[in-house]
């Protein structure tokens, strides 16, 4: 038998819901397996500090003083409404929004000046955007080569850094609260 049916028979003992074939059966292992011997004692054991705890009753009056602070019934469904209602209206305006542009700018949408003007600016916003990241590529290269010709550059940040974290560590040191040494 395995150690997970006899675990689940350990379970039904414990609620007394366990068959005589399953008891015996769950005996006879527990005879021959010292570690599930060892568990059913734990268990046994955890089951009864749970018996012998004393329960605890609320204190008087605890469910009127905690149903009293609980926000009314009818102002928690209007609330509800309110959000739901802003949150259907957030919804609804971009699309009230679309429709009024369309309505007012249709005309102008159909013009081929118009799609020529719209292609035209997209291409030079995508050559805007080529230049500025060809400038940051640049920088970064430019950077990366002055940092090979001047080492030392690294040394000094990397004691600059050094500097500040014990500074701060002193001043941390220096800022806290002594205690006193009670002799």
């Amino acid at each position: 038998m395995e150690h997970e049916e006899i675990f689940i028979l350990m379970m039904e003992a414990l609620d007394d819901e366990i068959e005589e074939s399953g008891q015996l059966e769950m005996e006879t292992h527990l005879r021959s397996c010292l570690s599930c011997s060892q568990e059913w004692e734990a268990i046994q054991g955890i089951h009864q500090l749970f018996l012998d705890t004393p329960t605890l009753s609320p204190a008087a009056g605890f469910a009127e003083r905690t149903l009293s602070l609980l926000p009314n019934q009818a102002y928690r469904l209007w609330m509800g409404s309110v959000v739901y209602g802003l949150l259907f209206v957030s919804g609804l305006l971009p699309v009230l929004v679309i429709i009024w542009l369309t309505t007012q700018f249709g005309p102008a949408l159909d013009q081929p000046a118009f799609v020529d003007g719209v292609l035209r600016a997209g291409g030079q916003v995508a050559q805007l955007s080529n230049t500025v990241l060809d400038a940051f590529r640049q920088g970064l290269v430019s950077g990366g080569d002055l940092i090979g010709q001047q080492p030392a550059i690294i040394g000094l940040l990397l004691v600059m850094v050094g500097a500040i974290l014990l500074w701060g560590g002193v001043y941390s040191q220096l800022t806290r609260p002594r205690r006193l040494n009670s002799v």
